[in-house]
């Protein structure tokens, strides 16, 4: 049969982290595959299972220590659709520990990611349950606060139709949202850089994920503690 391998990064030791449905597991009250994080070698050897998830995990990224941070759908013994926050991981799935939200239900913490030059990160703040493609309230989390404190984020976006947020520095974010691709400051200021043109649109061409296509520093490589 086939799988579902989507949304992968570099880790730090040079292998790959993915989210993938080999797990064969369902969604408890919905007829959907669950995806959970795997890891592999480049050349795709070497695959394996970083997390026993019941339900979905997404988006991972490595933070500058070397984590892993991602989205984890907490749903055992809770809520089926109120947690929906951000966790860290080692590599190699050991250490998994909430980072931020997880005592505020209500709202799906997705595409985080290491604002360069602070302890800071960039996420997507997507209502309730989560819309279509990710799209939320593009937002900054402090986490020295703690993981739970409410003023640790701080919302950029008045829009609710934002996506796949890029940190470039600490005041410069790429940004996703409908047909445009926008450039954003630290106080939610944002210019529009591209825009599909209507045959794109019609075409049915989405704007996704921007990258910069430039270095940038290799983060910290945490030994595998697991034989």
């Amino acid at each position: 049969r086939s799988y579902d391998d989507i949304e992968p990064t570099w880790l730090p030791d040079g292998d790959i982290a993915f989210v993938s449905t080999r797990c064969k597991r369902w969604v408890n009250c919905w007829l959907t595959p669950v995806a959970t994080l795997y890891r592999c070698r480049p050349d795709g050897t070497d695959l394996r299972p970083i997390s026993s998830n019941l339900e979905h995990d997404n988006t991972p990224w490595p933070l500058p220590d070397g984590r892993l941070l991602y989205t984890r759908w907490e749903y055992v013994d809770r809520s089926q659709v109120d947690y929906h926050h951000l966790w860290t991981t080692n590599p190699d799935g050991t250490s998994q520990m909430v980072y931020y939200g997880n005592l505020h239900p209500g709202t799906l913490m997705i595409d985080a990611k290491p604002i360069p030059g602070t302890e800071k990160i960039l996420s997507i703040f997507s209502p309730g349950h989560g819309a279509a493609e990710h799209a939320g309230f593009v937002t900054i989390v402090d986490p020295k606060a703690g993981p739970d404190e409410p003023r640790a984020a701080r919302r950029l976006s008045g829009l609710g139709d934002c996506r796949d947020p890029y940190p470039i520095s600490a005041d410069c974010f790429l940004v996703a949202g409908g047909a445009s691709l926008r450039l954003m400051n630290a106080r939610g200021q944002s210019e529009e850089i591209y825009h599909l043109t209507d045959a794109e649109r019609k075409a049915g061409f989405w704007l996704h994920e921007p990258r910069p296509v430039v270095a940038r520093e290799r983060e910290t490589v945490i030994s595998s503690r697991v034989d």
